[in-house]
């Protein structure tokens, strides 16, 4: 391919049009709250990824740039899921993110070096094409950018005359010629692997540094003008005839156990103590723990989750309720509030209600579309399998009553100085979506009930029984996690 150069006189015409596009385009995008805009840079050490940045910095309204720059995980990171700080970083809605050590860069080099396998590098690669998926169906724009320099030794540095290196952004270390043969090889092999109609790579040529930086102009604008006419755009949800379970969990649940006053007393107070044993482990401290009760309207979920919650360090406990999306969260992937809330080595999370909104109060309501709600469930088992993977044993629990049982405890509650605050419009006009919500139940069990993170259906006709059942489930899930760390 032969070189590409702009002339000066070409450059300064071309980037001034160029400045005004850009920053038109980056007032609309925010007015909009359209976005964000992620804008991946990537390649040769000495192709001036740093100072591509800095064009930019000069040409938009820096109040809406971002740069996240990451270097090989550390400390905590090194112990939390490999998306995990990714997912922190992103940028709000409205507003562009440049992306210097993006998610490529690690398994990149790894695979690079010899470091991991084919099989291993390939699976690294899905993995991150499920991410991008999941941030492009949620209205995130991606710009995948490979810098790359043309010549006969591409491992060293251009000369003077050829492109001014004035920030050395070295990703690569020192690399000889031969590693980065190998890093071209593998590069052209992730572009393979990850390149995807929503977020393909683009490479550019980066020997000269006018043309570099008019290039990548036009391809940002591109983008958000492409973004701009989409969102002006209405759209109706595609049809669908997906199938749901045949399965009838809710329906098949055995509603008639029951503990008495003195036998759950006992019961309770074995099962507090044992888990308060089990999180003062000190192989817990290699792992972290999540709970997730979703439940029935008046099922007894705080009630639960407080009798979990009695015998717990408070310093290493947050208990999380899930409520509609502010106006922020709204315009965000719906899995990035949740993200954010994962525990860290040796703590303990709850969700009182959690990431499952999307498959039953958000499908049932029709707050998002039927194809959205369906690709969720591959999106939030991929989710719980990260956190599997990185320690954390995902506890999930639907506590189930009869809608008779329900309607008793309104009634109870309309009646109760301190629980009426408990009962709201809201919960009678859901009461009339009781086999709608059924069904969404049905299948978010069958969808996602997997080996690493399964769903207890939990009768809670009875509040006693469903407390101590689900204190012991989470001990013996919990010891069993423990042992085979202690053989591992």
């Amino acid at each position: 391919m032969p070189e590409q150069s702009l002339d000066k006189k070409t450059y300064k015409q071309r980037s001034e049009e160029l400045k005004e596009a850009l920053l038109d385009a980056q007032f609309e995008l925010k007015r909009q709250q359209g976005g964000p805009v992620l804008i991946l840079i990537s390649g040769n050490d000495f192709a001036g990824k740093a100072e591509l940045i800095y064009t930019f910095y000069g040409w938009l309204d820096t109040r809406r740039l971002n740069t996240r720059a990451f270097n090989l995980p550390a400390g905590i990171e090194k112990r939390m899921p490999r998306l995990w700080r990714y997912w922190r970083t992103l940028p709000p809605s409205g507003e562009l993110g440049f992306y210097l050590g993006s998610w490529y860069h690690q398994p990149l080099m790894r695979f690079s070096r010899g470091q991991i396998s084919e099989a291993h590098f390939q699976s690294a690669m899905e993995e991150i094409v499920r991410f991008e998926t999941l941030l492009t169906r949620e209205g995130v724009s991606i710009v995948k950018l490979w810098l790359h320099l043309t010549g006969p030794d591409t491992s060293k540095k251009p000369s003077a005359d050829t492109f001014k290196q004035t920030v050395a952004m070295r990703e690569w270390g020192d690399f000889s010629a031969a590693d980065y043969d190998q890093v071209r090889d593998a590069a052209q092999r992730m572009e393979h692997l990850t390149s995807t109609e929503a977020a393909p790579w683009i490479r550019v040529q980066s020997s000269d540094e006018n043309y570099r930086d008019i290039r990548v102009a036009e391809i940002i604008l591109d983008t958000l003008q492409q973004r701009l006419e989409a969102d002006t755009q209405e759209s109706q949800p595609p049809v669908s005839d997906w199938p749901g379970a045949t399965h009838r969990v809710l329906q098949e649940l055995d509603y008639s156990a029951r503990l008495s006053k003195d036998d759950y007393k006992e019961q309770l107070e074995t099962w507090q103590a044992r888990l308060r044993e089990l999180v003062r482990h000190p192989r817990f401290n290699r792992h972290s723990l999540l709970l997730v009760f979703e439940g029935s309207d008046a099922a007894g979920k705080g009630g639960t989750i407080r009798r979990i919650t009695q015998c717990l360090d408070p310093r290493h406990l947050r208990v999380h309720g899930t409520a509609a999306p502010t106006a922020e969260e709204a315009t965000q992937p719906y899995l990035l509030r949740f993200w954010k809330r994962i525990p860290a080595p040796g703590n303990v999370v709850i969700f009182d209600r959690s990431h499952y909104g999307r498959v039953l109060v958000e499908r049932v309501e029709g707050f998002c579309p039927a194809t959205r709600w369906q690709q969720a469930y591959q999106e939030i088992n991929d989710f719980e399998q990260q956190l599997h993977q990185s320690g954390t044993l995902v506890i999930k629990f639907w506590l189930a009553i009869t809608e008779e049982e329900q309607l008793r405890r309104f009634k109870a509650r309309e009646k109760s100085s301190v629980k009426r605050y408990k009962l709201t419009d809201e919960d009678w006009r859901n009461r009339e979506k009781w086999p709608a919500y059924e069904q969404a139940v049905n299948d978010m069990v069958a969808h996602t009930s997997t080996r690493h993170a399964p769903w207890y259906l939990l009768s809670s006709e009875d509040k006693r029984h469903a407390r101590v059942e689900a204190l012991k489930i989470v001990c013996e899930q919990l010891e069993q996690r423990l042992e085979r760390g202690k053989k591992q």
